[in-house]
């Protein structure tokens, strides 16, 4: 390696200080910002309960996708299983990772400001601010989403392109790099592979960075470690749905019906968006608008970044540019236009969180030169503790606090549900919001709750009427009071106010239904 690269590599390496001041800012931040933390009484997300659902049954022998269906990658459930060792009855486990990954994407994002830029010797007082503002934008919803544990991982990503393109000869990821990308990669693949945008614009930048200089050989390389670090994952993840006897199962739920049923769903009804190809695009922007608009800091965190794009130095501006814009085009094209768009997929966007560190980097490095060196510290640590608690305090999930596990529809069904001993429950028109969780009962059948496919995918419902109708079930939680089974009545039903994902109060009903004995 010559002058420059080393001088580079030592430039990103961190004090212990700053790893301190990351780490802890990290913490104290997840202890708020997500409803896993031991401050509340119960995460209520749905894809939250349903992963611990499914982490929980591997842990007693089940398979994913054979014995409980769902429609992400299996890594997640495992990973969830690995939460589950922690804790079967609460979210802690799902916390420690959850930390673990926010202090990941801290330490990494502050590398990538050092690598672009020389920042100020107080400008790592406002990271915590900036992590604040990356964890609170609004579409994390109550924690534990596959967006949250995987966006870090991007930024690491991110980190490790830009690095090399300034610091290697050949200006491609060095092999080392090359096979950590492979590996991070396959993560996100076996989690939510919609998330592999970044990662497809950083290979199309990677052949164009190759023509001129020729370096075939070396691009030829790091091909090779990629795969080889993508195959060190997947492949213990396939060897273990084998034995399982649910890799048919898998590659039906995650690959062919994601593909072919789910993106049949449709959330809008735009003309526009039934033009071939046009379509796509207008749709991607009319859900980047939308998303915009229902998350105010969103449109603050990516001008925050532009800008520190362009803030950027002069010796990476360039590389910076590049990957800014390819990677953030085809990961919103990706997660923004399709049929079926939710509220919270642009939240994988926020990997790029360390230019916005950069502007705020260069906001401390301008306001030092203009007051007195003594006084720099107060001054950088009051700013960054306005804007934390400002990020903190609006927070939407603040307002679960009000709420003890008492007051939660699942834990009062939960105390009905318990008078029957091993009992068989179905989330019917209703996702798992935590009912399997609060009772401490796992599925009994495949398709165990509601899921976002059921109108095009008729299977799901289909073999839930027809067990219904053999009242294979001991309680039915729905979230209508209409139904009329033979053999089942409606025994409870309980109310409670949920803050959804765009910050509005919201009234859920849940009714609960008992087979008559």
């Amino acid at each position: 390696m010559q002058d420059f690269d080393r001088t580079t590599v030592m430039k990103t390496r961190l004090t212990a200080f700053e790893k301190i001041c990351l780490s802890i800012s990290s913490l104290v931040l997840m202890f708020f910002v997500t409803c896993s933390s031991p401050l509340y009484s119960f995460n209520p997300w749905n894809d939250a309960n349903i992963y611990m659902t499914l982490g929980r049954g591997i842990l007693h022998g089940m398979a994913p996708y054979k014995d409980m269906y769902e429609q992400k990658g299996p890594l997640l459930f495992l990973i969830h299983a690995a939460a589950a060792l922690i804790s079967e009855r609460s979210f802690l486990g799902v916390w420690f990772i959850e930390i673990g990954m926010a202090v990941l994407f801290s330490i990494f994002a502050w590398k990538t400001v050092k690598l672009l830029s020389t920042p100020g010797k107080f400008a790592i007082l406002l990271m915590p601010a900036i992590t604040a503002l990356t964890y609170t934008i609004g579409m994390m919803d109550y924690g534990d989403s596959a967006e949250e544990l995987c966006f870090p991982l991007l930024t690491v990503i991110v980190y490790l392109v830009l690095r090399d393109s300034i610091s290697e000869p050949g200006r491609l990821p060095s092999v080392r790099s090359a096979f950590v990308i492979g590996l991070l990669t396959s993560a996100m693949f076996w989690i939510k592979y919609t998330f592999l945008g970044p990662v497809i614009g950083i290979c199309i930048l990677m052949i164009i960075w190759t023509v001129k200089p020729r370096a075939w050989n070396r691009l030829v390389a790091d091909i090779g470690m990629f795969l080889a670090g993508f195959a060190l994952l997947s492949l213990p993840i396939l060897i273990y749905l084998a034995a399982k006897g649910a890799l048919q199962d898998m590659f039906t739920a995650y690959f062919y019906n994601n593909i072919v049923f789910y993106s049949n769903v449709t959330t809008y009804e735009h003309p526009i968006v039934n033009i071939p190809v046009i379509g796509r695009f207008a749709a991607m922007f009319l859900n980047l608008m939308s998303t915009c608009k229902m998350f105010p800091k969103y449109p603050v965190f990516l001008i925050l970044c532009i800008t520190g794009v362009f803030l950027s130095g002069r010796h990476v501006r360039s590389r910076a540019v590049q990957v800014f814009f390819v990677t953030f085009a085809i990961t919103i094209f990706i997660v923004l236009s399709g049929n079926l768009v939710l509220p919270y997929y642009a939240y994988i966007s926020v990997y790029l969180a360390p230019f916005a560190a950069v502007s705020a980097s260069f906001v401390v490095s301008r306001i030092s030169k203009r007051i007195e060196e003594h006084r720099m510290p107060v001054i950088a640590s009051a700013l960054c503790l306005a804007l934390t608690v400002f990020s903190i305090a609006t927070c939407k999930n603040l307002f679960m606090l009000r709420y003890q596990r008492a007051d939660y529809p699942q834990y009062k069904f939960a105390e009905i549900i318990n008078e029957t001993p091993d009992a068989n429950i179905l989330t019917y028109d209703v996702m798992d919001g935590g009912f399997y969780m609060a009772s401490g009962t796992l599925p009994k059948t495949q398709y165990y709750c509601y899921l976002n496919i059921e109108k095009s995918w008729l299977v799901i419902t289909q073999e839930q009427d027809r067990l219904i109708g053999e009242q294979a079930f001991d309680y039915i939680i729905t979230r209508r009071d209409s139904y009329e089974w033979n053999g089942y009545e409606l025994v409870a039903k309980e109310q409670i106010i949920y803050r959804n994902i765009a910050g509005i109060n919201v009234i859920n009903d849940f009714f609960l239904y008992k087979k008559i004995s």
